[in-house]
């Protein structure tokens, strides 16, 4: 009866990503190099994600290369960034909530990221308008940003 509990408790969990409609869409940049091209974000809900390091990353790009393929990113679009939270009793809140800024119990996703942000995934149209880089940045296990480079743009010829 014991060994039972036991084996149960060290089966790992299903990993889940629930899409947070009302804290994805687009916009343009208002300022920098980029002013006045469009970008595309989305925030997940993770259920159940790993701890250690190495499985955050390996998640990560698992997400990226089975969701985030060359079709799915809009070609008008400069950048598109994913955000990934831990789902808990705060994050789920915004699955069928946008945020609320105002009043007394102000309610706003990105207020948690510090907190329960997992990483961010973004890729970016290289110079050439054909490319893609692709970086992830996660939370190691002290909170600190770490950044993988998965691809970089090759330099353009002019």
């Amino acid at each position: 009866m014991i060994i039972t509990a036991f084996l149960s408790s060290c089966q790992e969990k299903k990993v889940t990503f629930v899409n947070l409609e009302k804290h994805s869409g687009e916009g343009f940049f208002d300022r920098g190099d980029r002013e006045g091209e469009k970008f595309i974000y989305k925030s997940i809900l993770v259920e159940n994600a790993p701890h250690g390091d190495k499985e955050i990353l390996d998640m990560l790009i698992k997400y990226k290369n089975q969701n985030l393929k060359d079709a799915a990113i809009n070609k008008d679009a400069y950048s598109f960034t994913v955000f990934l939270y831990e789902k808990n009793n705060s994050t789920s809140y915004f699955i069928e909530n946008a945020d609320d800024p105002g009043g007394l119990t102000s309610q706003v996703l990105q207020d948690y990221y510090s907190k329960n942000g997992i990483g961010e995934i973004t890729i970016d149209k290289c110079g050439n308008d054909k490319d893609w880089t692709a970086k992830i940045s996660y939370f190691d296990m002290q909170r600190n940003l770490k950044d993988t480079i998965l691809y970089n743009c090759k330099n353009d010829k002019k």
